[in-house]
């Protein structure tokens, strides 16, 4: 993506063996970097936290993505299209505008499938993960989710600080240190909350 004076980029990298310059994101002792661009965005926030910008803005790294999908595939327009007076009175906003896939619910906490099972699949355990991530008890466990697709998103910093940090730093550790699924399940899991963890309703 073509650099803009209005943004300082901060690259992360979560390949096993780095590009020289790139930042790396919290590592849990003893294991390899996991949790794709959730491990990312924690360990900014995790980091920055008391010096956070007024406009955070995550994006995948590639410049073109499917999932950009109202001004083409490139994020660069993207951003450049992007209103910032949406990001002040929502406080939250994914970057994909068609509300499918993700809407109006995408994941069913409280109801795994008979497939879920067999297969062991991480939906098996969502209950049991959203109670950790945001310590709540079953019964406040939504039985549906919904959010739009793709982990691309502005957040403002009051949003942010709507949490304490040590939210952030539980969410961290367990997206760097589970073993309950692999890199690619602790990405979904955390595609499919990340509304919720900047305090948007469940769907």
């Amino acid at each position: 993506m073509g650099r803009s004076q209005d943004y300082t980029p901060f690259i992360y990298t979560t390949e096993s063996l780095p590009e020289k310059g790139f930042l790396i994101p919290y590592t849990a002792p003893g294991r390899e970097i996991q949790g794709r661009e959730a491990v990312a965005y924690l360990t900014f926030i995790v980091d920055y936290y008391e010096s956070l910008p007024d406009y955070l803005v995550f994006i995948h790294a590639n410049e073109n993505q499917w999932h950009n999908d109202f001004f083409g595939g490139k994020t660069s327009k993207t951003l450049k299209n992007f209103r910032y007076q949406v990001a002040n009175s929502q406080g939250y906003v994914n970057l994909r505008c068609a509300t499918d896939p993700g809407c109006p619910t995408s994941a069913n906490p409280r109801d795994p499938t008979l497939q879920d099972t067999r297969h062991k699949d991480v939906r098996l355990y969502l209950a049991d993960i959203y109670m950790y991530l945001f310590q709540v008890p079953y019964e406040s466990v939504p039985e549906h989710i919904g959010g739009v697709c793709c982990a691309q998103f502005v957040v403002t910093r009051e949003q942010v600080m709507k949490r304490p940090k040590t939210d952030y730093e539980r969410m961290l550790s367990w997206v760097s240190g589970t073993r309950t699924t692999d890199s690619f399940g602790v990405g979904w899991v955390m595609e499919k909350v990340w509304h919720v963890v900047f305090k948007k309703e469940s769907i």
